[in-house]
């Protein structure tokens, strides 16, 4: 097309600054891409870019793009890396396909690739066409929203387009989502000459670790349609760790209910004492039922990581309880014995209600 090459319709960004959120259409998430690792990190920059740009409405139609993504926004050393990756770049292609009418589409994206120097800083420019520019800005009504620093940490393309799928379904509040195996390893670049149980090990489980690891999701899967022995669909599940510290709090509600006040207070034994406290705020505790029942809530989300934030424990603990302003002195119900064994330690990390219950029933 003649506009898409007038050099006088080319739009140069300005300097690069990173923005912390990636916008791109869900068309391009669900396309196949054939990059690497490093290749889909220079992506996701020019990805940062051109989403703020049309979020902002700075894009115009006909009009071809420059980008500069500086080297250092990919590594501090080995630029000889980000050199390779940038030159074959040049040759990489995004597929999209539709079954239902057996139409496809092959894009080469970045026709042009090549090194620069802008501001005394090695960056690599690349120039991309009017026509593939909506490919990568058209927003419209849904989009794919993450994180750019995390998309950067990751060390696996696997884990790199997984997360931008599960990203593109957890943004629009679905926390459950179907793909067929053949269209998930279409759009994972998968080998063709992977059987199931390679894509599974390879790419998906690969993937699972490193958005636990490095982005705190929780990604599940189970087979949802089967041909015999062969599995045909899966469904995911996401979870964030927020929401499974929150389940773990629950998990620990039931199994405290139906508790008689005597297995009550013998259960907070043990975890009590892995708090700072003196004896006669234990005491008070165990002798005061709502307290203790606070007590437990309270434990429970420290241990399960619901209160990430907390530097000191036995600090929050008290002021939770409403105990931090109490003497000891003005308790007269208190006595000056305390009610748990010298054997007791206080030393390690908090024990969780539900390692106690095991404990306690492998002792029985």
């Amino acid at each position: 097309m003649e506009s898409t090459q007038d050099p006088a319709k080319l739009l140069s960004t300005p300097i690069f600054s990173k923005n912390p959120t990636n916008y791109q259409p869900n068309l391009f998430t669900e396309s196949r891409q054939e990059f690497t690792e490093l290749e889909k990190k220079i992506v996701a920059l020019v990805i940062n870019q051109i989403g703020n740009m049309s979020l902002k409405g700075d894009i115009k139609p006909g009009v071809n793009i420059k980008f500069q993504i500086p080297y250092s926004e990919l590594t501090k050393q080995r630029y000889d890396q980000i050199s390779a990756a940038a030159e074959s770049l040049q040759s990489k292609r995004l597929m999209y396909r539709n079954s239902e009418d057996e139409s496809f589409d092959f894009i080469t994206p970045f026709p042009r690739v090549r090194s620069q120097m802008a501001d005394g800083k090695k960056v690599i420019e690349i120039t991309m066409f009017a026509e593939v520019v909506p490919h990568f800005a058209e927003l419209g009504q849904r989009y794919t929203k993450y994180d750019i620093d995390i998309m950067l940490s990751l060390s696996s393309v696997y884990a790199q387009r997984m997360f931008e799928i599960v990203s593109m379904f957890y943004n629009r509040g679905q926390r459950q989502f179907t793909y067929t195996v053949d269209r998930l390893r279409m759009l994972l670049n998968c080998p063709d000459t992977y059987r199931y149980v390679e894509f599974k090990i390879n790419a998906l489980e690969v993937a699972q670790r490193e958005l636990m690891q490095k982005a705190n999701i929780v990604l599940d899967w189970e087979p949802s349609k089967k041909e015999g022995k062969r599995i045909l669909e899966l469904l995911f599940t996401i979870k964030t760790d927020r929401q499974l510290a929150a389940e773990g709090v629950e998990q620990d509600r039931q199994a405290l209910r139906g508790l008689s006040m005597e297995e009550a207070i013998r259960l907070a034994w043990p975890l009590l004492a892995k708090y700072k406290l003196v004896a006669w705020q234990k005491d008070l505790i165990i002798s005061d039922f709502n307290l203790l029942d606070t007590f437990y809530r309270i434990h429970s989300e420290l241990t399960n990581g619901l209160r990430p934030g907390v530097k000191n424990p036995t600090a929050y603990l008290i002021k939770s309880l409403g105990i931090d302003q109490v003497k000891k002195h003005k308790l007269k119900a208190v006595s000056d014995t305390p009610l748990f064994p010298d054997s007791i330690s206080r030393s390690g990390s908090l024990q969780s209600i539900g390692s106690i219950f095991e404990n306690m029933a492998n002792k029985g």
